[in-house]
């Protein structure tokens, strides 16, 4: 799926210029949130859900007392960061689940994310994946893996304030030669492989669902949920700078070289993104300082609005009657992380304001203080794990999941 751009195509000299910049472009780890570092520097969102889920998101503590978060024992030396959802009880006032965010927030970034295991494909639920401002929408919002219900395909999308719009074409036409007579036809090359589904970016955009933001969906089941999770998983490779986002997909076994040895240079080596959001507006205008977000939803404002037009309405006449009637159907909504990093160039092509990274400032998701490594469920029952070495002492004995899945690349 991901090929390399035939060298024998010609672009214009301003998309040529581009490329070239960002492929001379050093980027330099900033963050490795990998492991035990990973609860250190997230939060745990407590709040109602603000999409109306049928959810119950978990503190720190909570989310240690009944395994809802920790790590996978997958017997390698990466410890898979664990985040899953309740799967034993009836809950009628929504399912328990965990959401978190980063600390830190960004200005520009490669956010690279090995995922072994997501919860999709499994009727009600709304996992994500993304990165998120403080001030929503206008700081923007970009989803890098979102899907709901019997979804099998990745969604990514945009969300601002009115006045961004992405381009509809996936292609770029540029003179080509012909051999036989001197003329020169056009050629079109590939400027991404996934399928535009709405343009507008503004989450009130009039001729648009509200909230629909600008997506572009995959067209492989290897991207999200069950087939997914059968391949191993895989990488998702997020390049947010001034001109452009993009986002690449390598299933597990066809990383690119740079990837695995945590030196990542995009260039057409990795072949045309899934993804690519550029038009004819400001990117820093609508996307500012974001952090990371994953979590796991039920029902809300898509999961359950769609209910009924997809084929998990056989299983109950509501969204929420299923999710809260049948713990048991959501053995496999988790999360499995096997490393989180993310880059920032060198700063000799003139990084953006913010980009080394800041601190999220209140009004975003409460912190928990302490956090560090948290608990799993392995079979109904905790396995208790020698003590985890960590800056800010623990509030909780660190437990572990074992039985994982392999963690390989």
């Amino acid at each position: 799926m991901h090929k390399s751009l035939s060298s024998h195509l010609l672009l214009p000299a301003g998309i040529l210029s581009l490329c070239f910049q960002y492929a001379q472009s050093a980027y330099v780890l900033a963050d490795d949130y990998s492991g035990e570092e990973f609860f250190k520097s997230f939060s745990f969102f407590t709040d109602a859900d603000p999409t109306n889920g049928h959810v119950k998101y978990q503190s720190m503590s909570q989310a240690n007392a009944t395994g809802l978060a920790g790590f996978m024992d997958g017997g390698n030396a990466t410890k898979a960061v664990y985040m899953g959802v309740d799967t034993t009880s009836e809950t009628p006032q929504g399912r328990s689940s965990v959401r978190v965010q980063s600390m830190k927030s960004y200005q520009h970034a490669l956010v690279i994310a090995d995922i072994v295991h997501m919860p999709g494909s499994v009727c009600g639920t709304w996992p994500a994946f993304w990165m998120v401002g403080e001030d929503w929408p206008n700081n923007g919002e970009i989803d890098i893996v979102e899907g709901v219900n019997d979804q099998t395909s990745n969604q990514m999308t945009l969300h601002t304030s009115a006045g961004a719009s992405i381009s509809k074409s996936s292609h770029h036409t540029h003179p080509g030669k012909d051999g036989s007579n001197g003329k020169t036809p056009s050629q079109q090359s590939r400027l991404f492989t996934g399928k535009v589904l709405t343009s507008n970016c503004d989450v009130n955009a009039p001729d648009q669902s509200r909230n629909a933001g600008c997506a572009i969906a995959d067209n492989t089941s290897l991207t999200f949920g069950a087939d997914f999770n059968t391949n191993g998983g895989g990488v998702y490779s997020t390049e947010w700078t001034s001109s452009f986002i993009k986002i690449w997909f390598f299933p597990r076994g066809s990383f690119p070289s740079d990837i695995a040895s945590a030196s990542p240079s995009p260039s057409e080596n990795w072949g045309p993104p899934t993804s690519m959001f550029t038009g004819d507006f400001d990117m820093d205008q609508y996307f500012k300082n974001l952090s990371i977000v994953f979590d796991t939803t039920f029902c809300g404002d898509w999961a359950g609005n769609t209910w009924k037009q997809s084929s998990c309405a056989s299983l109950a006449p509501t969204c929420e009657e299923y999710v809260s009637k049948n713990p048991a159907a959501f053995i496999e909504a988790y999360w499995a992380v096997n490393t989180l990093q993310v880059f920032q160039d060198d700063g000799k092509l003139g990084r953006g304001a913010g980009g080394n990274g800041t601190e999220a400032r209140p009004g975003g998701p409460p912190r928990a203080a302490g956090a560090a490594g948290t608990a799993a469920l392995a079979n109904g029952s905790f396995i208790k794990n020698a003590a985890i070495a960590h800056s800010k002492k623990s509030e909780f004995q660190p437990r572990r999941r074992s039985g994982g899945a392999v963690l390989r690349r």
